[in-house]
């Protein structure tokens, strides 16, 4: 059976690590993320309490969260992330993480609030972003928050049609998903950067409106909608804070 495109992850993390690479996704230091959720967890009153993070990498967001005080769990269907994640917050007693496919699973337990950082962009098709949304909201108790932060966003429009495959995406966007190309990551032993190959991944972006019908299909309420400034990380982005049920 053909494996979940989204699973091409597992080989960007690899290539990247077998480089040299000191990590892919983001950083502990980063600034905008970090203001981010110490506000998100002020403004939640999170501070004690549990929070789940999809799609968590290698763990940035688990350290912040952490040393704000939450207790952190974090799932992502790379185990080499999974790995670098462990290796980083081992020294957090209220930090865990584990292998999860959030679109064809779910976890067992409620929390105080989830984290989506640059997670849900990266599901192309509509039925695995619907199921992936649903797992989210079935994992908050009600009225709970959930960020979604450094989404992928256009102003002026997206394909606005349904998408049932990343075949179909390929053909939609002419993105060739096959080819390695040249990335910048940093170096683990000396901080400079450095260029590695690594997968195109598919990633689909959309309006303010088509994320507004996609949370509301679900059940999420959009409290807050704010379009990011270009990073290294993502040109065009929006963080987007959302809250289960009324």
């Amino acid at each position: 059976m053909k494996e979940p495109y989204y699973k091409a992850y597992e080989k960007r993390y690899q290539a990247a690590f077998s480089a040299g690479a000191e990590r892919w996704g983001h950083s502990p230091d980063d600034e905008v993320l970090y203001n981010t959720l110490k506000s998100w967890v002020e403004e939640n009153n999170l501070q004690g309490k549990r929070i789940i993070e999809y799609a968590c990498g290698e763990g940035a967001c688990g350290v912040i969260l952490s040393e704000l005080g939450c207790y952190y769990h974090g799932v992502d269907i790379s185990p080499s992330a999974i790995e670098k994640s462990k290796e980083l917050l081992k020294k957090y007693p209220n930090a865990t993480v584990e292998v999860l496919d959030m679109v064809k699973e779910s976890v067992k337990e409620e929390y105080d609030a989830a984290l989506d950082c640059m997670g849900l962009h990266m599901l192309v098709t509509d039925n695995d972003r619907y199921l992936y949304l649903k797992n989210a909201y079935d994992s908050l108790k009600d009225h709970s928050p959930m960020l979604f932060f450094r989404e992928s966003y256009r102003k002026d429009g997206t394909y606005h049609g349904i998408v049932n495959s990343v075949d179909e995406w390929a053909q939609i966007t002419g993105e060739d998903y096959h080819t390695p190309q040249l990335r910048q990551v940093r170096n683990a032993d000396n901080g400079s950067m450095m260029t590695v190959f690594v997968p195109l991944l598919p990633a689909r972006a959309k309006d303010k409106n088509q994320y507004i019908d996609e949370f509301n299909k679900i059940g999420f309420n959009m409290e807050k909608f704010i379009e990011m400034n270009v990073s290294n990380a993502i040109p065009y982005s929006a963080s987007i804070y959302v809250r289960k049920g009324k």
